[in-house]
């Protein structure tokens, strides 16, 4: 569950798709940790529940009407 979840891709996309992430903390204004450090956070306090699928949690910043962070967090079935 790395920063950078981008597959097999050619360096283009991969460069592409990091300016993106980079700039979505900038205009949040978080430090490019932040949301690793809130992750982690969440997904120490999630372990306490056996039918949450910690392995694919997903946090990302949204920049619709207002800056926001979103977090999918899918339960084992």
């Amino acid at each position: 569950m790395g920063l950078w979840p981008f597959g097999k891709k050619s360096s283009k996309e991969i460069a592409k798709k990091r300016l993106q992430l980079v700039l979505k903390y900038d205009r949040a204004g978080l430090p490019p940790n932040a949301i690793e450090e809130v992750k982690n956070a969440i997904l120490n306090a999630l372990k306490e529940f056996p039918f949450i699928d910690a392995a694919g949690v997903s946090i990302n910043v949204s920049h619709d009407d207002s800056e926001k962070i979103e977090i999918e967090v899918p339960v084992k079935s």
